[in-house]
């Protein structure tokens, strides 16, 4: 995103994770000068409506599919999946913020978090150093809780392929 060392990344999907070879390559391609791009590129289901509408559009897109992971995680899948891709493409252009199925079960704070990521206004919407200021990221785990994590994770994988 943002604070990756070359650029922001166009297409954050959950079923790809990359190692951090992979990760710098891909930094190593993005110039300053492809900032800003009006192309589709991407997985529908996690666009933002300014990539959906082809408006030209900067770094915030990442920020909008953070929101829309952030929700897959909470709701087992992101918004329209279960509809066509072109038919996910017209309703993220026409409906705006995605609804949660039910917000009355998540915390206010990240409710908070969820709108500032998927706020339809690009210039309201949340960036990176913004966000990481939320209340809601300050109640996160120190980054090297995860380590074991991924670890137990790609052994999980490796022992399920055996």
């Amino acid at each position: 995103m943002e604070y990756l060392a070359g650029g922001s990344l166009t297409d954050v999907v959950t079923e790809t994770c990359m190692d951090e070879g992979q990760i710098a390559a891909v930094c190593r391609e993005i110039t300053p000068e492809q900032s800003k791009r009006s192309t589709m590129v991407g997985t529908p289901y996690w666009m933002a409506p300014e990539v959906v509408t082809r408006k030209a559009y900067g770094p915030k897109v990442d920020i909008w599919s953070l929101g829309i992971m952030a929700i897959e995680m909470v709701e087992g899948e992101p918004p329209y999946l279960n509809e066509n891709p072109l038919r996910a493409l017209y309703l993220i252009a026409t409906n705006g913020t995605p609804e949660l199925q039910n917000p009355e079960r998540l915390s206010a704070v990240f409710r908070d978090f969820l709108n500032r990521c998927l706020e339809m206004d690009v210039d309201r919407r949340g960036s990176a150093k913004e966000l990481l200021q939320h209340p809601f990221l300050k109640l996160a785990k120190p980054l090297s809780s995860l380590t074991p994590l991924i670890i137990a994770a790609k052994e999980a994988i490796k022992n399920s392929s055996r």
